[in-house]
């Protein structure tokens, strides 16, 4: 494996031309409006015996469209008083796992929200109807209409799990972080995109950023797109417009967070460094941010190494 994207000294201010539409805000408002007029109906059920030094609840919660969307909620046992919670969001076809393996959250100090990711490789389901074909995997569904595209209520999943979380008495709702790698780090943003609730984010090796760019040079579920544009090419202008929509270079502009913790592999074939670079680039000049470089890692980033260093950041992140 080589280097596919350029040197540090060009990324560090790469900030490419945005590419939303003109009403690009008026359809995340759309949504918004549209979420909030349907009913969480969360529910919290007790695991017994999983973990001695914690509680751990299976969550289910109602998707914008009806998806039951499955969770995990883990809060320490002996701890009275509202914490800071993490919510967190998972990779590209991986789901939410079995519970223990984000505790490590709860032994920082924290509550844990981890967010199941619908129709992918976890519990939850996919209510999913389009007007065209797609190719394979998830990324293409619905790629030609906005209002059918399978991020749209995904994205809108994520800010449903914030308010589940906030409706929890063992969480302090003005203290939330997001974060999740790759597929995880593109809804982290999302996220602090689109609730006001999301005070910091972590999003680690992003995915969804600068799809002009990531579908010319980047390997992985990106080739999604490209094989529905080699099958369709006579419909890729309007599958660019609609991506634009989703695009989390864009959608960074909106976020409300007070901090971001980013991460970055330089040799990352999956997550093209400068498509990171084009979303933190992006962020408004009143977040404060930090990247962290991982100079010769790729998609893994800085794997343990860098959840150590999340960990010890999250730990002075609202102060």
């Amino acid at each position: 494996m080589g280097s596919i994207d350029w040197g540090l000294d060009r990324l560090v201010d790469y900030q490419p031309p945005l590419t939303m539409a003109d009403d690009f805000h008026q359809f995340w408002h759309g949504n918004l409006e549209q979420s909030s007029m349907v009913p969480l109906n969360p529910s919290f059920d007790p695991v017994d015996d999983l973990l001695p030094e914690a509680c751990v609840y299976d969550v289910s919660f109602d998707g914008v469209d009806g998806v039951r969307v499955r969770g995990w909620f883990i809060t320490p046992r002996q701890v009275s008083g509202p914490l800071p919670t993490v919510v967190k969001f998972i990779g590209y076809s991986g789901g939410r796992s079995q519970a223990h393996s984000h505790a490590h959250h709860v032994l920082n100090g924290f509550n844990v929200f981890v967010m199941d990711s619908r129709g992918q490789g976890g519990d939850t389901g996919l209510r999913l109807s389009t007007s065209h074909g797609a190719r394979r995997g998830f990324i293409t569904h619905g790629i030609l209409d906005r209002d059918e595209y399978y991020f749209r209520a995904f994205y809108l999943d994520t800010i449903r799990a914030v308010e589940v979380a906030c409706g929890r008495p063992e969480v302090d709702e003005n203290r939330i972080a997001t974060c999740g790698g790759s597929q995880g780090g593109a809804l982290t943003i999302a996220c602090a995109s689109l609730s006001d609730r999301v005070k910091v984010m972590a999003p680690d090796v992003p995915w969804l950023s600068h799809f002009e760019r990531s579908v010319e040079i980047a390997m992985g579920p990106y080739e999604e797109i490209t094989d529905f544009m080699k099958a369709y090419p006579d419909q890729i202008d309007q599958a660019f417009t609609t991506l634009s929509y989703f695009d989390i270079m864009n959608m960074v502009t909106m976020t409300r967070a007070e901090k971001a913790f980013y991460s970055v592999g330089l040799w990352d074939e999956v997550c093209p460094p400068s498509t990171v670079y084009a979303s933190y680039n992006h962020l408004p000049a009143s977040v404060d941010k930090t990247i962290n470089v991982y100079r010769y890692n790729g998609h893994e980033g800085g794997g343990a190494l860098h959840e150590q260093r999340l960990l010890s950041w999250l730990r002075t992140a609202f102060d």
